[in-house]
């Protein structure tokens, strides 16, 4: 009896060797081909296209977060009144004094207003106090608005549609009744990362030509008066 014991405990045994034996042939042979695979579960790419995809995703993904070039919205313009967000000017038609969170660009009534970079129509709406207004959202989280627009704005433009720059939205209009006595013009404003900023530091605005006849006098020269 305790012969027969023996070889059975010898049988369990070699049983169970002969088992983990199989079983860690198992597991080495999968470790090998998981590390001949051209990809696993930790993301590693397999491929040249996947690299491409990536770059070109980070390429995608850099082109929105910079700012777009901005150009003129109009073919035509000089400042007439400054952006101020801290210095209060004084206003011709309420007679008092206010900041101004855009740029008053002279003017014909009439003249056609342009899209300063490619974007999408985000409003189109009237204000009670700048009139007819469009709104078009920018690469590099920027946003262009265009006030003081003849009521009736060019047809295809509305929320959500692409615009390129230098495409016509509307024209320069009398609807602002905040500047109303002031002359015709396009009164524009740029919000970079949803703040006001001052337009003349992303667009080249031309500067007047000022007329000799029109400077100033020259100081006299005291020098002389008290020879």
């Amino acid at each position: 009896m305790e012969e027969n014991d023996k070889k059975n405990s010898r049988i369990f045994y070699l049983t169970l060797a002969v088992v983990l034996t199989v079983v860690a042939v198992i597991v080495i042979a999968i470790t090998v081909a998981r590390r001949n695979s051209p990809t696993d579960n930790t993301g590693i790419i397999s491929s040249n296209n996947d690299v491409q995809n990536n770059d070109d995703l980070d390429a995608s993904l850099g082109e929105e977060n910079k700012l777009p070039v901005f150009s003129l919205p109009m073919e035509e313009c000089t400042v007439d009144v400054d952006f101020s967000d801290t210095v209060l000017v004084f206003s011709p038609t309420m007679k008092d004094y206010r900041t101004h969170s855009g740029v008053d660009l002279t003017a014909e009534l009439g003249e056609e207003v342009l899209a300063v970079a490619d974007g999408t129509v985000t409003n189109v709406w009237q204000d009670p106090f700048m009139g007819t207004c469009v709104s078009i959202e920018h690469t590099g989280n920027a946003i262009s608005y265009y006030k003081n627009l003849d009521p009736v704005v060019k047809e295809g433009i509305v929320i959500g549609a692409s615009v390129k720059a230098g495409d016509v939205i509307g024209a320069v209009g009398e609807s602002a009744m905040n500047e109303v006595a002031q002359d015709p013009h396009l009164h524009f404003e740029l919000k970079v990362d949803n703040k006001h900023v001052d337009p003349k530091e992303h667009i080249k605005f031309p500067t007047p030509e000022i007329n000799p006849s029109e400077k100033p006098d020259e100081k006299p020269d005291e020098s002389q008066n008290n020879q």
